[in-house]
């Protein structure tokens, strides 16, 4: 894991630096300075806009009482999109073009569900609990009984006493 973190770090840089330039080369270099500007400027006015439609349907969803996953899925992604309108680049707008549509966040949302669901481990069973949970308060006196030996009863507690 931690080298594909580095492949990505170094990696993705080298290959937007690549493609800016072969655009730089087809279109020229300001040019391609202000269509990167442009698609980042672009880009957060359409992830506002639909930032804003989530936001909504999450109130809508809370307010109906349902469970408001799908939503908190959708603004999750349209913060990822966000986080890359903001790297200058065209890869990175691509990505983040691709996650602000919202038939596509659905579709990343449902498979990292069933990815979760998978890897969900099942409660442990126990041989000792029924699974009931009693609620109770208990007081420790500093006192620990021997091992082998049993509490006294009750009644044979009297008995010491008297």
């Amino acid at each position: 894991m931690p080298l594909l973190f580095l492949i990505v770090l170094f990696g993705v840089p080298y290959l937007e630096f690549l493609v800016f330039a072969g655009v730089a080369d087809e279109i020229g270099g300001l040019s391609a300075l202000m269509l990167t500007l442009f698609t980042a400027m672009l880009g957060i006015y359409i992830i506002r806009q639909e930032g804003v439609q989530v936001l909504h349907n999450l109130k809508n969803t809370i307010e109906r009482g349902e469970s408001p996953v799908s939503e908190l899925i959708h603004g999750f992604f349209l913060a990822v999109a966000g986080f890359f309108f903001l790297l200058p680049g065209f890869i990175t707008d691509g990505v983040a073009a691709m996650l602000a549509i919202a038939p596509i966040r659905g579709l990343l949302g449902n498979i990292l569900v069933k990815a979760g669901e998978k890897k969900q481990p099942a409660p442990p069973k126990s041989a000792y609990s029924s699974g009931i949970i009693i609620d109770g308060e208990f007081k420790e006196t500093g006192e620990t009984p021997p091992l082998n030996k049993s509490l006294p009863k009750e009644n044979e507690d009297n008995d010491l006493k008297n």
